[in-house]
């Protein structure tokens, strides 16, 4: 089974530290929520592990092993990806599904004068909408979807690299009650796949239908799991 351990994390800003000697850790197939009050420090733990700040110190080790996560792409690498709660500043509209979805190693193939071959980026980024049960058309404009839509474009996109770790910070916040139920659904598709979800929420009755585990924490520190 697969194991995420954040051992002794602590990271300050100027007059501000935001996480005192946390500890935290997941395991795969499990949905693992995060709670706390604003300010807590969720999501600055979580940002840590998906490499958007590099200045923390503590450990975080994969199976025993540690590692160094100082970037996105570290966090990639490592198989941990993050779904911010502002889809929007994650996709760029005027793109297809595919594109959004295989962005990266688009990408990568432009850099290095490749040529691009349109049919199979279609069909590849349709069989990981498939793969997940979503109704989307991979020929799609971005801008064309809803909220919900886009949020599971930025899913199937983790998932397309290969993702251990997928954390979901708010993703019930601007959803409805049918678009959570959704929501709900592709993270048990995930579950089976032995991704592990971390989700980080305020909507405690929410928790008990889809978290297997529950850490808390409060100014900053760990509480209680």
């Amino acid at each position: 089974m697969v194991k995420l351990e954040m051992k002794n994390i602590s990271i300050e800003f100027p007059g501000v530290k935001a996480l005192d000697d946390v500890e935290f850790f997941a395991q795969s197939a499990r949905v693992h929520a995060l709670i706390g009050a604003n300010g807590a420090g969720k999501s600055t733990l979580m940002k840590v592990l998906a490499g958007s700040y590099d200045h923390y110190t503590g450990e975080i080790l994969i199976n025993g092993k540690s590692c160094t996560i100082k970037s996105p792409r570290h966090a990639q690498n490592v198989g941990v990806q993050i779904v911010y709660q502002e889809v929007d500043t994650a996709l760029i509209p005027y793109l297809t599904v595919a594109e959004n979805i295989l962005l990266n190693e688009l990408v990568l193939v432009k850099e290095k004068n490749r040529i691009i071959r349109w049919k199979d980026i279609y069909q590849r980024a349709q069989l990981i909408l498939d793969d997940l049960n979503l109704t989307i058309d991979s020929k799609k404009l971005v801008s064309e979807l809803s909220l919900a839509e886009k949020q599971m474009v930025l899913i199937a996109r983790a998932v397309s690299f290969k993702c251990q770790y997928l954390i979901l910070d708010e993703p019930t916040a601007p959803l409805s009650n049918s678009e959570t139920k959704e929501l709900f659904r592709i993270v048990n598709e995930l579950k089976k796949k032995d991704v592990s979800i971390i989700f980080i929420s305020h909507r405690l009755p929410e928790l008990f239908d889809i978290c297997d585990d529950i850490t808390v924490m409060r100014d900053g520190q760990f509480v209680a799991r």
